[in-house]
């Protein structure tokens, strides 16, 4: 609904916001506008894997995993400093 920037940058990508987009998508990833100015969204080959991993290492957990309207399962996590963190695992391979 708002403007973003993505820049691919082969296995990752950059991603800049407006205040719209920003909203938009943490209504998608954890149901209200929660993040703070900067939040990373790292691509996972295993999703579950990874947040038992950072569960273990003292992340909590924001908002359960979602399918996003785009269709790849992302989940929001928030690291013990307070970054807030998405990880993703795109459509088909799960």
């Amino acid at each position: 609904q708002g403007r973003a920037l993505t820049l691919d940058m082969g296995r990752a990508t950059l991603e800049i916001f407006d205040e719209t987009q920003a909203e938009t998508i943490d209504q998608i990833e954890a149901g209200r506008r929660i993040s703070g100015q900067v939040r990373f969204a790292l691509q996972v080959p295993d999703l579950q894997a990874a947040v038992e991993r950072l569960l273990a290492q003292g992340a909590t957990l924001v908002h359960p995993p979602v399918v996003t309207p785009w269709g790849d399962y992302n989940v929001r996590l928030q690291d013990p400093d307070g970054l807030q963190v998405t990880l993703f695992q795109v459509k088909g391979n799960q």
